[in-house]
């Protein structure tokens, strides 16, 4: 069963040129190869290796214009709004290796540089743009992170999390982007045995599922990647 989670976009938000022609074109090959494939089913194989072969069998990015962009990426926590805070400081950094490998010609600013802005002009400022201006970036993705978990009763882990993410255009300091993501739950099924793992590092592991999650609108996917998900825990 594949694992369909809730994330809703701001249907105010516009859908960007490159995304719709994506899209269209996308939907196009589709139209043809279920055509070709119902009139001469021997050809099957090879229309499902063509779409493979354009991205057709991937969902669209739902933000494309991260690409050819300095980055920043800042993680608000409940606890962040007060100190350095673990989970914030880890969930930046996981989502921006994973568009660091997916987005073309994106150029992140450094950890570092976020965090000094940060000491400079006190934890709880949520001035995005000022953010994004002082550490010379185009755009500045912000994830807030709400009513993170770990545990579920005294013997199990498992996370769940609400968050919203957006992106805000410096220069203009308006909102080109927003979609949240609620209640964010791993493993979907059971959780994790105390026993069988730390805390340090289920914390590790929910993250970067979580990361995952809040990349894909940045960046196309596969929707099978979801496929039996709670399998992951077997390989750590």
């Amino acid at each position: 069963m594949i694992r369909q989670f809730a994330f809703k976009q701001d249907s105010s938000m516009p859908v960007s040129t490159s995304n719709r022609r994506g899209m269209l074109a996308r939907a196009g090959l589709l139209a043809m190869a279920g055509f070709l494939t119902t009139s001469q089913p021997g050809c099957l194989g090879v229309y499902a290796n063509l779409m493979h072969a354009v991205g057709a069998d991937k969902v669209p990015a739902a933000y494309d214009e991260l690409e050819d962009s300095s980055v920043a990426i800042i993680t608000v926590t409940n606890s962040s709004h007060y100190s350095d805070d673990t989970s914030a400081r880890l969930l930046s950094r996981m989502v921006g290796d994973i568009l660091t490998n997916e987005v073309d010609d994106i150029e992140l600013v450094r950890e570092d540089k976020v965090q000094q802005w940060r000491d400079t002009n006190g934890w709880d400022s949520l001035d995005y743009q000022g953010l994004g201006r002082d550490v010379k970036a185009d755009k500045v993705v912000s994830i807030e992170l709400t009513d993170l978990t770990l545990r579920e009763g005294k013997t199990l882990f498992r996370g769940n999390a609400s968050a919203t993410i957006a992106v805000i255009d410096v220069t203009s300091g308006n909102t080109v982007y927003r979609r949240s993501l609620d209640d964010f739950s791993f493993p979907t099924n059971a959780g994790q045995h105390t026993s069988e793992t730390t805390e340090a590092r289920f914390r590790k592991l929910y993250l970067g599922m979580l990361a995952k999650q809040i990349a894909r609108s940045f960046h196309a996917w596969d929707m099978t990647e979801d496929f039996a998900i709670d399998g992951t825990i077997a390989s750590q």
